[in-house]
């Protein structure tokens, strides 16, 4: 009797380990095939252009995600100005980097006074709506020549501000997309 209770536990383990597996292949599978759709904007490269008493910083704005990123704005704390595109897509045939000229002049808000908390911000959503942010640090350094402020980002330290859905979460958002595709 104690060698049927052995052998009892025995398969009840193995059938316990093969379902535990086979559950992990598949949650390893649903997160890799959502993001394979997800999209990500960075900044890749800045340019600086001093004139005078006025700075333009050129952010390149580049999609280097898998999925099209949708309502893209980019904005600087201190800037009146705004940069706005509907569609960025990734590497393929339809991508495109974005240069967004931002022109800093003596009467910016940004270049006259010291801000509390100054960031570079680009915002995006991705194809389900999802809300992305992404922050770059902004230094203000006093000019010695002029009573203005000159402005250092660090591109290398952003901050992300992104959606964490749930396995169930995923796995609906990617069967609306599988059902809504043509059949080949």
């Amino acid at each position: 009797m104690d060698w049927l209770l052995l052998i009892a536990l025995l398969v009840v383990l193995i059938i316990s380990g093969a379902g535990v597996f086979a559950l992990y292949r598949f949650v390893d599978r649903i997160e890799r095939e959502f993001q394979r759709h997800l999209p990500a904007l960075r900044i890749t490269n800045m340019s600086a252009m001093n004139a005078g008493e006025v700075i333009t910083l050129t952010p390149e704005v580049e999609n280097v995600g898998h999925g099209a990123a949708h309502d893209c704005i980019v904005q600087l704390a201190g800037w009146e100005g705004r940069f706005a595109v509907q569609h960025i897509h990734p590497k393929g045939p339809r991508y495109q980097r974005h240069s967004v000229p931002i022109v800093l002049g003596q009467d910016a808000p940004i270049r006259m006074k010291l801000l509390s908390r100054c960031c570079l911000r680009l915002a995006y959503r991705d194809r389900w709506e999802q809300r992305y942010e992404c922050w770059y640090p902004v230094a203000q350094v006093k000019n010695v020549n002029t009573s203005l402020y000159d402005i250092q980002i660090d591109l290398s330290h952003p901050e992300l501000t992104e959606p964490h859905p749930s396995i169930r979460e995923m796995w609906t958002l990617l069967r609306g997309i599988h059902a809504n595709e043509p059949s080949s």
